[in-house]
């Protein structure tokens, strides 16, 4: 962690100054532009003094391109003050987390109701688990993390850890990678417009325009040429007539035009911005076989960056029809955006198809980046190992979200038994341990690291049941909402693959000889099935199930008294638990 920090300040520092350097230049260009159309405005008003000093105008001469120069100038090194001072805050945000705090609010996502464990194990909001991976930076990338949470691709486990150990390795380049893609001005139905638009079809003009359209630039430069040799009113018409001849050319594909531009106008500079980071992509080296594949996949190979690059040039193109001079001299002397329509039309036919691809590909890989920055920022933390039986063995287990210095870490073992009955006095750690297991075997199979020095893992179809609500608007009592959750849970079984049941206090809506009694209808009934597990409860005589099948394993939370004072420790034990402390608890918050 010492290491992690040292790392984050330097390259902080070595941002931070260049950020400076490039303010200041940023500045200096300012000022010399200024200068420079002061005193050609000065020059200019000494020639229009008097005789002899008309001279002064030929100062624009050099003095309009030199002025041109420092504009572009000026937005490069803005541009490059702006990057750097992206890097500074991408950096702040990791020393900020190291530190426990929050540099961006919650990702605003709401999982199904009826998904097996996201609402149990905390996947969103604030201080969740995709509050704590997430460094996305459009919203689409955080919508990608978000289902790779909710339907890990377990199958991927061991290469996707290959892969995160690769980005993990390049810490440089991941930073500078999202601090420029924290630059870019998120377009939330930019994906949604290019997958419309694909499917499109569309042609620019027909063939036959080309002549009307040769003829149109011959007749207005020709005619134009006529004119400056030969200045009178009636060669002006003439040249005036073939300009309007163009723009009716221009008027007659207007509709087209209009289109294309209300679909795609002013998305120029976000395609830029995508071009520029798939140009880094491609620029970058991955060593790990799933990054070749992955890139494969969403063929973001073959200079897709100059592809996109060339659509932010066309779009950028269309955006200058709203400025009515540009659109008369550019169409009357060039037919530029009928030119600029065909080139859109090419690209279109060429690519279109494979955009939205491309896209995805861009956005999950913001997801990607998140977890291969999380894992760094827990140096720790371990992968763990990948197991084709059903097991579950983990050393010092505690739980992700949980800073170091309040986090206790537990040994777990599954032998002979498919499942524990996990036993233990109010507020000693049964529910928190629950999380534990499933936050941990959810990170494994994303293909991070899990927050352990040992784990050996199959990769369980984890189905949780912890904290069902009641529906007063759908009419469904509590009880009833705790008998559909575990319903929903045993059709969720999938053939060929074992599921991982974590049960936190099941059927607390009745009365206790139904709890009692119907608890052990449920566990007889999945003690039967394709499935482990670990079941927590307040009923001691659940746990002697152990006694007599071998199936089942008992363990426990405790606390202990100490004068008025209930201490926990939150350490799994082997047994069940014999201290229970509701009434304590009652008595130290004044209820009894």
């Amino acid at each position: 962690m010492k290491d992690r920090k040292v790392f984050l300040e330097s390259h902080q520092a070595k941002a931070q100054q260049q950020k400076i350097k490039f303010e200041k230049r940023t500045r200096l260009y300012s000022w010399l532009r200024s200068i420079l159309i002061v005193i050609l405005l000065i020059l200019s008003y000494w020639a229009m003094q008097g005789e002899g000093a008309d001279q002064w105008l030929w100062a624009w001469l050099p003095g309009l391109p030199l002025f041109l120069l420092l504009v572009r100038l000026h937005l490069k090194w803005k541009e490059r003050s702006a990057y750097f001072q992206s890097l500074v805050e991408v950096y702040q945000e990791e020393l900020n987390a190291l530190n426990g705090q929050f540099s961006r609010s919650a990702f605003n996502f709401q999982a199904d109701d009826d998904h097996p464990y996201a609402q149990e194990l905390d996947l969103f909001g604030p201080g969740s688990l995709h509050h704590h991976l997430d460094r996305t930076f459009t919203k689409a990338g955080a919508e990608a993390l978000a289902e790779q949470l909710l339907d890990p691709p377990f199958k991927d486990w061991s290469n996707r850890q290959e892969y995160f150990q690769d980005l993990e390795s390049s810490n440089t380049w991941t930073m500078e990678y999202r601090a420029e893609g924290r630059l870019i001005e998120d377009n939330e139905r930019v994906k949604k417009t290019f997958t419309e638009w694909s499917k499109l079809d569309f042609i620019a003009f027909p063939k036959w325009y080309w002549l009307p359209m040769i003829l149109g630039l011959l007749g207005v430069w020709g005619l134009g040429l006529n004119l400056v040799l030969q200045p009178s009113a009636l060669h002006f018409q003439w040249w005036f007539l073939a300009l309007g001849f163009n723009l009716v050319l221009l008027g007659a594909r207007a509709k087209v035009l209009r289109a294309q531009h209300s679909k795609l106008g002013q998305i120029s500079n976000l395609m830029s911005s995508f071009s520029s980071l798939i140009n880094s992509l491609e620029a970058h080296t991955f060593q790990s076989s799933y990054a070749k594949a992955f890139f494969q996949k969403y063929k973001l190979n073959n200079e897709v960056g100059k592809k996109i690059n060339s659509l932010a040039e066309i779009l950028s193109a269309l955006d200058q029809a709203s400025n009515v001079v540009a659109l008369v001299v550019l169409n009357g002397l060039f037919h530029y955006h009928l030119f600029q329509l065909r080139k859109l039309a090419n690209w279109h036919r060429n690519f279109a198809k494979e955009l939205p691809d491309w896209l995805d590909g861009l956005y999950e890989f913001e997801a990607h980046l998140s977890m291969a920055n999380y894992q760094a920022n827990h140096p720790d933390f371990v992968y763990p190992e990948l197991n084709e039986k059903p097991i579950l063995k983990a050393r010092n287990l505690g739980h992700p979200l949980i800073s170091s210095g309040q986090r206790v870490a537990n040994d777990i073992l599954y032998d002979k038994e498919k499942y524990i009955i996990l036993t233990g006095s109010n507020m000693s750690g049964k529910s928190t341990f629950l999380r534990t297991l499933g936050v941990n075997m959810l990170l494994a199979q994303v293909g991070t690291k899990v927050c352990a020095e040992e784990m050996h893992c199959y990769p369980f179809q984890i189905l949780s049941s912890m904290n069902p609500h009641d529906d007063l608007r759908g009419d469904t009592s509590y009880f009833q909402a705790e008998v559909l959750r575990l319903k929903s849970l045993l059709d969720r079984l999938q053939e060929g693959r074992i599921s991982f049941f974590l049960l936190d206090e099941i059927l607390r809506g009745t009365n206790s000889n139904d709890k009692q009694e119907g608890t052990r209808g449920f566990l007889a009934k999945i003690e039967e099935l394709p499935a482990r597990g670990i079941i927590a409860t307040h009923d001691v005589e659940i746990a002697h199930l152990a006694d007599y099948n071998d199936l089942f394993r008992a363990a426990f939370f405790e606390s202990r008294v100490q004068g008025e004072k209930l201490l926990f420790d939150y350490k799994l034990r082997e047994g069940i638990c014999k201290t229970p402390n509701a009434s304590l608890l009652m008595k130290q918050y004044g209820l009894i």
